[in-house]
């Protein structure tokens, strides 16, 4: 009988990898005794890329940038003359009862050519057709609402643009200014002279409008983080407002929320000090999500499209789907 016939048998490709790792430690232990300075990770020959930028890339980028410093000496000089009303433009929008969303103009001009052509060729009955007409206008609402932030004293703007090396330095000032520095980060601004005349200098970078009391709400309390001695802090407790910002009386989330929606005369004046400039001092700038994803963006190669700039109360329904 054989002695070795209880011992389990390896494979001869395991004893070969234990026995290269074996060496490579080795290897690496005589190393570290010779030169400790030196680190273990290696970059090889192979591992190195060479990007090759071709020259119309450049002509390009150097046009993009060439661009966006003219219009912004423009605007800094001329402002927006025809392109942004100084009076509020009030705007409607069909709202589907059944489906709960809004309905495109395209889709609803679409929808009303397939029912004339059916109404064409159906042979039913009056009464028919007229108690369909009926369902249609009851399922279909027309809603009105502000298409521009004139007359408020709030506004929520979001960075939906890297600021890239194609963007010109007075940009990237006013936006850091605006404490814009980061994709797809909202935060909230007293809706002066100043402010405005700043958004309009970036407007093709920020995505900014007037939000309701309830979407603040949803904002502070889902993508809320305060900043306590210079370190991002989760808003998940009362304690934290009412140690940092108890002085001027705010004491909890429905405070601030009250702050944030009604902006006080100081922050309309441009007062840092007051209680509306504490109040966004204290918040970080919120965090958001694309309205489109990477799967949607680069696969499907859906574009976010010419959608920047003052949306008024539109912008509602854009910051819930960037929640």
């Amino acid at each position: 009988m054989n002695p070795n016939s209880d011992l389990q048998l390896v494979p001869e490709t395991l004893l070969k990898k234990r026995h290269d790792l074996d060496a490579l430690q080795a290897k690496r232990a005589a190393e570290a005794i010779n030169n400790p300075r030196v680190s273990r990770k290696r970059i090889s020959d192979k591992s190195k890329k060479v990007k090759v930028v071709k020259a119309e890339t450049i002509l390009i980028q150097s046009r993009h940038r060439k661009n966006a410093r003219t219009r912004f000496n423009r605007v800094s000089k001329k402002g927006m003359q025809t392109r942004a009303s100084d009076k509020s433009v009030v705007k409607t929008k069909v709202w589907d009862s059944v489906k709960e969303e809004e309905v495109d103009e395209k889709e609803l001009e679409k929808r009303q050519e397939k029912e004339q052509q059916d109404k064409a060729a159906a042979d039913d009955s009056d009464d028919d057709e007229e108690e369909a007409d009926e369902k249609n206008d009851q399922q279909l609402h027309k809603i009105p609402y502000k298409a521009n932030s004139i007359g408020a004293t709030t506004v929520f703007a979001v960075l939906i643009r890297p600021t890239i090396h194609t963007t010109p330095k007075p940009v990237k000032k006013t936006l850091s200014t605006l404490r814009l520095r980061r994709m797809q980060e909202g935060v909230f601004l007293p809706y002066t002279d100043a402010t405005r005349k700043m958004l309009h200098l970036v407007e093709p970078y920020v995505l900014y409008g007037m939000p309701s009391t309830e979407t603040i709400s949803d904002l502070v309390r889902r993508r809320g983080f305060c900043r306590v001695d210079g370190k991002r802090v989760p808003l998940a407790d009362n304690n934290v407002i009412e140690r940092e910002l108890g002085d001027v009386g705010l004491i909890c989330v429905e405070d601030l929320v009250q702050v944030l929606s009604s902006a006080s005369l100081d922050a309309m004046e441009g007062e840092k000090d007051g209680t509306f400039g504490k109040v966004t001092k204290f918040l970080w700038p919120f965090r958001l999500t694309s309205r489109k994803s990477k799967f949607q963006s680069k696969m499907l190669d859906l574009k976010e499209g010419k959608l920047y700039g003052d949306q008024g109360e539109a912008m509602n329904g854009y910051i819930r789907e960037m929640l």
